[in-house]
């Protein structure tokens, strides 16, 4: 019994079109898409961050920050924590019994303001590090 010998190599240049298989630019274009979609997901899971926030009423008395919090809420508020209130940035500089003692805000008095205190903050690339 005789055994063929198949040779797979090329052996000429001719045959070289024959083992080369082409790729359309369609293939290209779907992968760099798909490159470009997992660069930026991977780029804007470093940087935007999801913040857990309390809301609420807020009146200012002579400079004086009054701050409406309901008590389930109390025990998550820390020194340090960022208070919003129409358009001002202050923090949170003690607690006092519950209450957040709040950084002056150069606003007017009124009890029409409401705040935003950020609780917590996270970047969605924290979900998969931790």
């Amino acid at each position: 019994m005789s055994k063929k010998n198949k040779n797979i190599g090329i052996t000429n240049p001719d045959e070289l079109n024959k083992h080369l298989q082409y790729t359309s630019i369609t293939t290209w274009i779907v992968l760099g898409a798909v490159i470009l979609s997992l660069a930026g997901l991977f780029t804007w899971s470093f940087i935007y961050k999801i913040q857990e926030k309390i809301t609420g009423k807020a009146s200012i008395s002579s400079g004086a920050v009054t701050l409406t919090i309901e008590e389930s809420q109390k025990p998550r508020l820390a020194v340090g924590q960022k208070v919003y209130i129409a358009d001002k940035v202050g923090e949170i500089e003690s607690i006092d019994d519950g209450n957040p003692v709040v950084s002056l805000f150069d606003l007017e008095d009124g009890s029409n303001y409401t705040y935003t205190i950020v609780v917590k903050e996270m970047r969605p690339i924290d979900f998969l590090i931790k």
